[in-house]
């Protein structure tokens, strides 16, 4: 590349000095391999005052060679969150085709020892898998995400087409909360073929043939024989921190008062609120809340509640409700004088959860229910 650059300074140098022209495709950063740049120079002059006919120099033509470049990231700005003995904990990494040519990738995955990345390690993961994300939606899909290589990465594309997503799926030992496992993704440049496999490792051509088409290793990922590149992340073991509270107010009594006048006396309404928060990192999902309703109460379920029995209020602020019954059709069920509620799944698949920046209702959900004082 230097003696290609030498070449064209001289050309200019040649205009500047004997007012030449010359005539070249414009050999801009990320210029496609293989590109042909052709030049010709062209002479006019005089003689004894009288404008002669120009005369051109041959062509001359080369290619431009082939740089392998790209770049192997962790792709979302931190340590990947999981659970104690988690299994298939998903990590996503990047996989970024910076060099001038469509590029095939071999990938490998390597549990690091003792190597802090976001974190100290301090434990070790197993069952190390990878998968690319061949829907290009970023996020791992089971049973479609199944191709363990990268092929055709395009090169140079500032629409974002050079980039791919690559999972990583590992199993967590049981850990407390700040243990992580550090990982390693490498991935190898190979040369595009025409089958759905992976062909012949990429591999430096050394010399400079200007009439064909060289292969250049990037200093960023040149490591000798092959062209390799890798980037880390953290499995950082967290967990969810519930606390539930429960208040009661006495709504109205058998003597016409409200609250906050009412008297907690027989045939006295009184109103329960449970509220459930999550102070940790990770969600809480497929919350299920019981409460044993006190011999003393019976449960009211005249529809007081948009008319159902009980009012959830999810952790995004919405209200939905539902009616106990023996048949628990709708999240609520009464067995006996034990009522039970699940946070409806479909609704609010996250359950809840609190992330950093974010505050309440986001890591909050409550339900009401009233009952009557026997």
């Amino acid at each position: 590349m230097c003696t290609l650059r030498l070449k064209r300074l001289f050309a200019l140098g040649l205009a500047a000095v004997y007012g030449l022209t010359w005539s070249t495709s414009v050999l801009a950063v990320g210029t496609d391999a293989g590109t042909p740049i052709n030049n010709t120079a062209t002479v006019n002059y005089n003689v004894g005052g009288v404008a002669q006919t120009a005369i051109n120099s041959p062509l001359t033509t080369f290619q431009v060679d082939q740089i392998v470049d790209f770049v192997v990231a962790e792709a979302d700005g931190g340590n990947t969150n999981v659970g104690s003995g988690e299994q298939d904990a998903v990590a996503r990494f990047t996989v970024t085709n910076t060099g001038n040519a469509t590029q095939d990738f071999a990938l490998s995955v390597a549990d690091l020892v003792g190597v802090a990345v976001f974190s100290p390690d301090t434990i070790d993961t197993t069952g190390l898998t990878i998968f690319v994300d061949v829907n290009d939606n970023d996020v791992y899909d089971a049973g479609i995400d199944i191709a363990t290589f990268i092929e055709d990465l395009v090169a140079d594309d500032t629409a974002g087409a050079n980039e791919i997503s690559v999972f990583v799926l590992g199993d967590i030992p049981a850990a407390i909360d700040g243990d992580a496992a550090n990982i390693e993704l490498t991935a190898t440049a190979y040369k595009v073929d025409a089958g759905a496999t992976l062909g012949t490792i990429e591999a430096e051509t050394g010399g400079n043939d200007t009439a064909g088409v060289e292969i250049i290793f990037s200093a960023a990922v040149d490591s000798g024989a092959t062209a390799t590149a890798a980037g880390q992340d953290g499995y950082l073991v967290a967990s969810a921190t519930l606390t539930a509270a429960k208040d009661s107010t006495v709504v109205s009594d058998p003597l016409g008062q409200v609250a906050p006048l009412a008297l907690a006396i027989p045939l006295a309404i009184v109103e329960y609120e449970i509220t459930i928060t999550n102070g940790g990192i990770l969600p809480a999902t497929q919350l299920v809340i019981t409460d044993d309703i006190p011999t003393d109460l019976t449960l009211v379920t005249t529809g007081v509640y948009a008319g159902d029995d009980i009012q959830i209020t999810k952790r995004d602020g919405t209200i939905v409700t539902c009616t106990a019954d023996t048949g628990d059709t709708d999240g609520c069920g009464l067995t006996g004088t034990t009522l039970t509620v699940s946070i409806p799944i479909t609704v609010d698949p996250d359950g809840i959860s609190v992330l950093p920046l974010l505050s309440a209702p986001q890591n909050v959900v409550s339900i009401k229910f009233q009952a009557l004082i026997n």
